[in-house]
C-alpha cells in the first residue's frame, strides 16, 4: 500500500480550502432559509453564493497536485485515529456520551421535529418562545433528519463532524510541515497540567483514581478545556472554531498580497458557530489585519462582496443571539491571587513561559499570554461558559506555537524536550476523558444486562438535574437522552436555549412566522 497514489484531492490544497469554505458557509445559508423571511433570505443568500463562487475560483499559490495524494500507512493511521477519537466522543450515539450531550441531543431532536425557526409557543399575545442558540453546526444533519429519522440524523452528524476533524488535522499538518498523524496526535493529547492541579489542590473530586474522572474541574468554576474535552462535551462550537483558526493560521503564511477580507469573513463565520470562541479569536484577527494593511492605501485589495457577506453573517447572527437575554449578565469576578496563579500556570502558563525564549517577539505569543491571564476574571452569564469557550482560540494558538517548536528540528533541544515533557504530563487529561468513554462504552456493550427501563421517554420534562460525576452519569445507558424536547423546560440552564423573542428586533423584522 505504501507509495500508492489514489485520488483524494479534497484533502489537498487548494481543494481543501474550497471544501472548508463550503463546510462553513453552507450551514449559514440553511439558517437564512430556515429562520429568515424569504424576501430577506433570498437576496442575502445570493450575495453569499456569489462570494462563495469567488472564493472557490481563487487561483492557488500552492503547488500541490490537485488529483493525487500519497497514500501511506501513516495516512491510514491518521484516518483510523481521527475516526476512533470521534467515535469515543459520543457524537452519533455510538459510544458513551457525557452529560452535556443531553443538551446537544435535544437541540438536534427539536431541529428535526419542529418547523424552522423552532417556536415552542407563538400565541397572539404573551411570550413567544423560540429556540435561540448556536444551531449552525447541526443544520445539515437536521435537514437530512427531516426526510429520514433519528438514526440517520446521528449518522449524518457523525460524518459531518468527521469531515470537519479531517480538515482541521490536515490544515495542522500543512502548517507544521509534518504528517497528518502527528498533527492529529498533538490535537488529541494537547492539554494543560490538570493532573498537577488535581494532585496538589485535591478536594473531593476529581481524584487521580480511578483514571476516568473529569480532571478539568480541579479549579472549581475555572476551566480551560483540552481539545479532547471540547470535542467530547461541546463539539458544535469546537469543531467549526478549530477549522476557522486553522484556516486563519494557514492564510497568515500564504504568499498572497492581502487576505484581509478572508480573515474578516472567517471571523464572522466563527461568530455564527461559536460566538464566545470568536471573542477570544478577535485579537489575533486584529493582529493580522494590522500586519497586512498598508496604511497609505488601506482600502487596496479589499473585496467588497466578501466584506458584505461578513457583515451579513455577523449582523444576522448578532440579531439572533441577542434575542436571548440569558447571557446579559456581564462583569468581572475577583480571584484570590494564589488561585489565579495556580490556574494560569497549570492551564497553559508554564507552556507559554517555556515558549518565551523562541517566541517572545511573536505577537501571537504576547496576545496568548494576555488572554490566558485575563479571561478568568471575565464573567458572562451565570455560568463558567465564557472562561471555557473564549479560551478556545488562545489555547489553539498556544498549541500552534508549541507544534511549530517541537516539529522544528533547528529549535533548541532544551526547549523541545521541555515542551514534550509538559505535553506528556498534560496528555493525562484527554487520556482520562478517552478512558472514561472506553470504560463506559465497553461496560454497555459487553458487561451489563439489557436495561429495559432505560429506553428513551417522551414524557414532558421541565428540569434537568445538575451534573454529578461524569463517569457515573445516566447509568445503564450509553446516550444522554434525558430531554425529549426543550418545549416544556423551565429551569435556569434551559434559558440558554429558549428565549421570549416577542419584543426583539429579530422576531419583529427578520424571523419567519
Amino acid at each position: 500500500m505504501d507509495g500508492r497514489l489514489l485520488p483524494l484531492s479534497t484533502f489537498r490544497s487548494p481543494q481543501m480550502k474550497r471544501l472548508s469554505y463550503i463546510y462553513l458557509i453552507l450551514p449559514f445559508i440553511l439558517f437564512l432559509f430556515g429562520w429568515v423571511r424569504l424576501t430577506i433570505a433570498i437576496p442575502l443568500a445570493l450575495i453569499l453564493l456569489f462570494t462563495l463562487w469567488q472564493l472557490l475560483k481563487q487561483p492557488s499559490t500552492t503547488h500541490y497536485s490537485p488529483f493525487t495524494i500519497h497514500w501511506s500507512p501513516s495516512t491510514v493511521y491518521w484516518l483510523l485515529l481521527t475516526t476512533f477519537w470521534l467515535l469515543l466522543s459520543g457524537i452519533g450515539g455510538y459510544a458513551f456520551q457525557n452529560w452535556d450531550h443531553n443538551w446537544r441531543n435535544v437541540v438536534l431532536r427539536d431541529l428535526m421535529n419542529f418547523d424552522w425557526p423552532v417556536y415552542y409557543a407563538q400565541p397572539e399575545s404573551g411570550p413567544v418562545k423560540m429556540l435561540v442558540y448556536y444551531v449552525g453546526f447541526w443544520l445539515p444533519s437536521a435537514l437530512i433528519a427531516k426526510f429520514t429519522n433519528w438514526q440517520v440524523a446521528n449518522f449524518a452528524l457523525f460524518i459531518w463532524s468527521l469531515l470537519g476533524l479531517l480538515l482541521v488535522t490536515h490544515y495542522l499538518a500543512n502548517f507544521f510541515k509534518t504528517s497528518n498523524l502527528k498533527a492529529a496526535l498533538l490535537l488529541i493529547l494537547f492539554s494543560g497540567l490538570d493532573i498537577l492541579g488535581t494532585l496538589f489542590f485535591l478536594q473531593d473530586y476529581p481524584t487521580l483514581l480511578p483514571p476516568i474522572t473529569h480532571l478539568e474541574t480541579w479549579a472549581g468554576n475555572l476551566q480551560y478545556s483540552s481539545f479532547t474535552t471540547q470535542l467530547f462535551w461541546v463539539f458544535n462550537q469546537a469543531i467549526p472554531a478549530w477549522l476557522v483558526i486553522s484556516m486563519i493560521a494557514s492564510l497568515a503564511v500564504e504568499n498572497k498580497s492581502d487576505t484581509r477580507t478572508e480573515l474578516i469573513l472567517l471571523w464572522s463565520l466563527c461568530f455564527f458557530f461559536a460566538p464566545l470562541a470568536s471573542v477570544g479569536l478577535l485579537p489575533y484577527i486584529l493582529i493580522e489585519l494590522v500586519k497586512q494593511t498598508d496604511f497609505k492605501s488601506p482600502f487596496k485589495h479589499l473585496n467588497p462582496a466578501i466584506i458584505l457577506s461578513a457583515i451579513i453573517i455577523f449582523l444576522l447572527s448578532s440579531f439572533f443571539f441577542t434575542a436571548n437575554s440569558a447571557a446579559q449578565q456581564r462583569g468581572f469576578q475577583s480571584l484570590p491571587l494564589d488561585k489565579f496563579l495556580a490556574f494560569f500556570l497549570l492551564e497553559g502558563g508554564i507552556l507559554w513561559l517555556v515558549l518565551a525564549s523562541s517566541k517572545y517577539k511573536d505577537p501571537r505569543w504576547i496576545i496568548t499570554g494576555i488572554l490566558l491571564a485575563l479571561i478568568p476574571f471575565i464573567q458572562l452569564g451565570s455560568g463558567r461558559d465564557f472562561v471555557m469557550r473564549a479560551s478556545i482560540a488562545p489555547l489553539f494558538y498556544l498549541m500552534l506555537m508549541t507544534g511549530e517548536t517541537i516539529f522544528n528540528k533547528s529549535a533548541s533541544l532544551i526547549t523541545r524536550y521541555a515542551l514534550l515533557a509538559l505535553l506528556a504530563l498534560g496528555s493525562l487529561t484527554p487520556l482520562y476523558e478517552i478512558n472514561r468513554s472506553v470504560y463506559r462504552t465497553f461496560d454497555y456493550y459487553f458487561l451489563q444486562d439489557t436495561c429495559s427501563a432505560c429506553d428513551f421517554s417522551t414524557d414532558p420534562v421541565a428540569k434537568l438535574a445538575q451534573p454529578g460525576k461524569p463517569e457515573e452519569e445516566h447509568p445503564g445507558t450509553l446516550t444522554a437522552d434525558a430531554l425529549p424536547t426543550l418545549q416544556f423546560m423551565t429551569d435556569e440552564l434551559s434559558q440558554n436555549f429558549i428565549a421570549n423573542v416577542r419584543q426583539t428586533f429579530f422576531y419583529k423584522y427578520l424571523a419567519k412566522r
